[in-house]
């Protein structure tokens, strides 16, 4: 429970961290997006119903700290994680770094394909703005440079849950 409510109080944090600070330093292009860092590896490291449920923690406070349309950063966020889900029983998604930062840069690229793909689905395309392609490049570059030292701090942060033992046999 506390391993839950630790996260639960990090994507807070990166979400205010996200709209405010992040916002008047670096220009709209360039902004890394530090709530799928998070969603990644939610998807990696938590068991399945736990960490759905704070991966639309997560979306939903994406949604209202950016204004944008209630529930679009939610399907995305929970697309990616079950994603993530389904590929961990086919691959062994390690621990090394390099191999998050893949991650982080190739689900990106999911992320801008579902949101470029959704809201003309959704008929929500008047109230959306699309990204520009020569803005997601940086963006993702920026992300996965941004990624290394969050996974760090994530994984300090992590408690795990405690293992069962069984009584020693004697």
């Amino acid at each position: 429970m506390s391993r839950f409510l630790i996260f639960l109080l990090c994507a807070f944090l990166l979400a205010v961290l996200q709209s405010t600070l992040i916002s008047l330093i670096f220009p709209s292009f360039l902004k890394p997006d530090l709530m799928i860092v998070l969603v990644i590896f939610l998807g990696i490291s938590f068991p399945l119903l736990p960490g759905a449920f704070l991966v639309l923690f997560c979306g939903l406070l994406y949604d209202t700290f950016s204004g944008g349309t209630l529930g679009l950063f939610v399907f995305v966020y929970l697309c990616i994680y079950f994603g993530l889900k389904l590929l961990a029983k086919i691959l062994i998604l390690g621990e090394t770094i390099s191999f998050r930062i893949i991650l982080v840069g190739a689900l990106m690229g999911v992320q801008t394909l579902l949101l470029i793909l959704l809201p003309p689905a959704l008929g929500i395309i008047g109230r959306f703005s699309w990204p520009r392609a020569d803005w997601v490049l940086p963006q993702v570059l920026l992300t996965c440079l941004v990624s290394w030292p969050l996974f760090t701090l994530f994984r300090r942060v992590d408690i795990p849950p405690a293992e069962e033992s069984s009584p020693p046999v004697s």
